[in-house]
């Protein structure tokens, strides 16, 4: 007798059904802004240095005081200069995404707000999604940024947790690990990758 296949994951799915992954972004935006504890845990993991993955995008003054604004997790992350640490991209992919298969990097080893991905804390302290609702696949295939397969087929915040095998404790102990990086981070004097 064989056991019945696991589901298989809104993550795997997404690509498919919405022509492409959080992972994967137009043109000039970013991917995940990353801490120098995320560029430690992977270069020690990958056995590559950080000019390999990781790259600085210069934002304004303002626009990294409205980055900060916006996401309470990361406030502090500006404090030495307006430069944010992001994942390379490779033909408009994390460097680490390998089609049809997924992120290559072990989930110990994932950066901090990839692992969060798609809850984020919000300015008021409440969790919620960093990503729209387009209310049909056909609508968040078209829509220019994001989208996430598991936000449109969820009916809740409770099915998206589940949808993402967590729940709304591991998520906020996740921010709390953030959190803490982001203090470090600001705390760190480095030259950038």
């Amino acid at each position: 007798m064989t056991t019945p296949a696991a589901p298989e994951r809104a993550c795997a799915r997404c690509p498919r059904a919405l022509g492409r992954s959080c992972c994967e972004v137009d043109g000039g935006d970013q991917l995940a802004t990353l801490t120098w504890a995320d560029v430690d845990r992977i270069s020690a993991a990958m056995s590559r240095p950080p000019r390999a993955f990781a790259e600085v995008e210069w934002l304004t003054p303002e626009d990294a005081q409205d980055y900060e604004s916006r996401r309470p997790l990361y406030r502090g992350y500006f404090s030495r200069g307006p430069a944010r640490l992001t994942l390379k991209r490779r033909a408009g992919a994390c460097v680490f995404l390998e089609r049809g298969r997924g992120c290559t990097l072990g989930e110990d080893v994932r950066p901090t707000p990839c692992l969060l991905y798609p809850f984020e804390l919000w300015p008021d302290g409440s969790w919620s999604l960093q990503v729209d609702r387009f209310g049909s696949l056909e609508a968040a295939r078209g829509a220019a940024g994001s989208s996430c397969l598991a936000v449109e087929e969820a009916g809740s915040m409770e099915d998206v947790l589940a949808a993402f095998s967590t729940t709304r404790d591991a998520t906020a102990a996740l921010g709390e690990r953030l959190r803490g990086e982001v203090s470090a981070h600001r705390q760190a004097v480095r030259p950038a990758p």
